[in-house]
C-alpha cells in the first residue's frame, strides 16, 4: 500500500487475519535502520494475524521504496510518517483505534520513543534494541556503515554539516517524559550501538508504565533471543492494547539470563556491583 505523505509517499504492507476483522488491534511494525517492510512478513503472520491482531509492517523516510522515491529522513519527519500510518488504521474497517500499539527494532524503536511522545493515540510501544544514547557511540565509534548509511538516508553528503543540523539533534533527552502509554524496552548488555547505561538513564526518564528486559551476553542484534524478543513482544502488547498493564507507576525490571532464568526487581547485570546508571557513566567519562 502507498500513502501521500507531505508531497511525497510512504510504503506499507497490510497484514490481516483469516475471515471477517472485527474490532481488531491493531500494530505498527517498525523495521532498523537498514531494514524493509518485507522483513517481517514471517513475523506478521506468526506473531500477530494468527491471534487475530492487524499488522502494518512499513517504511519510514529514508527507507525502502520510501528513499527511492526521494523522501529523506530528518530530525521529525519520521514520527510524524508513523502518525500518518496510524490515520491509515483508524481508518480502516475492522480496526478498533482505540488499540493501536507498535513494535519497533532498533532505530525502528528509537522511532517509536519519538512517536509515543508525540502521538497520544498509540496506545502501547515495544522498542527492542531502540537507539537510545547519545548517539556518538552509533556514529562515532561502531562501524562506519552505519553513519554511511544514515547520511544515505537523510540526504547528506556533508559529514560536518551532518554531525551538527541532525546527529547532534537526535537524541532522545526529555522528549520521552511525554509518553504517557506503556512502555516495554529491551536491549543486550553489550549491545555496541547504545551503552547499557545510556538506555536505563533514557528509561529512568519514562513516567508511564513501563518494563525494562535486559539480556545477558547479548549484543546489538539480540541475534540468541531472536525468537524469544519476537513472541514476548507481541504477548505483551496483545495484553496491553486490551487493557491491562496500565496500572499508574507500574515499573517492572527484569535481567534476562542466557540460560532463560530471569532475575526479577532490577536490570542491571550483577558485574555493575549496584552501582547506578549515572555511576557507571561518570567512571567510563573519566577513563576516556
Amino acid at each position: 500500500m502507498v500513502l501521500e505523505f507531505e508531497g511525497k509517499h510512504i510504503y506499507a504492507l497490510l497484514h490481516l487475519p483469516a475471515g471477517e476483522v472485527r474490532n481488531a488491534p491493531a500494530v505498527l511494525l517498525g523495521p532498523g535502520m537498514d531494514m524493509i517492510k518485507e522483513d517481517y512478513i514471517y513475523a506478521a503472520e506468526r506473531y500477530y494475524t494468527s491471534r487475530g491482531m492487524v499488522a502494518l509492517s512499513i517504511e519510514g523516510p529514508g527507507q525502502g521504496e520510501s528513499r527511492a522515491g526521494g523522501l529523506t529522513v530528518d530530525l521529525t519527519n519520521y514520527e510524524r510518517a508513523i502518525s500518518r500510518y496510524i490515520d491509515f488504521l483508524t481508518d480502516l474497517t475492522g480496526v478498533d483505534a482505540e488499540r493501536i500499539g507498535m513494535f519497533g527494532i532498533s532505530m525502528g524503536g528509537y522511532w517509536g520513543l519519538r512517536a509515543a511522545a508525540t502521538d497520544e493515540r498509540l496506545g502501547a510501544l515495544a522498542s527492542f534494541e531502540g537507539v537510545t544514547g547519545d548517539f556518538e557511540t552509533i556514529f562515532h565509534r561502531a562501524q562506519p556503515t552505519f553513519k554511511n548509511n544514515y547520511m544515505y538516508m537523510s540526504g547528506y553528503v556533508d559529514e560536518r554539516r551532518f554531525d551538527t543540523e541532525l546527529a547532534g539533534r537526535m537524541p532522545l533527552g526529555d522528549l520521552v517524559t511525554r509518553i504517557t502509554c506503556p512502555v516495554l524496552m529491551g536491549i543486550g548488555e553489550f549491545d555496541e550501538l547504545t551503552r547499557l547505561e545510556q538506555a536505563l538513564a533514557c528509561y529512568e526518564h519514562i513516567h508511564a508504565p513501563k518494563q525494562m528486559r535486559v539480556y545477558e551476553n547479548e549484543f546489538h542484534p539480540l541475534g540468541g533471543t531472536a525468537a524469544e524478543v519476537f513472541r514476548f513482544g507481541s504477548e505483551w502488547l496483545e495484553q496491553t492494547l486490551v487493557g491491562r498493564w496500565r496500572e499508574p507507576g507500574r515499573d517492572e525490571r527484569h535481567y534476562v539470563h542466557d540460560d532463560g532464568r530471569t532475575t526479577d526487581g532490577t536490570a542491571q547485570p550483577a558485574w555493575w556491583l549496584g552501582r547506578t546508571p549515572r555511576e557507571i557513566t561518570e567512571a567510563a567519562t573519566a577513563e576516556s
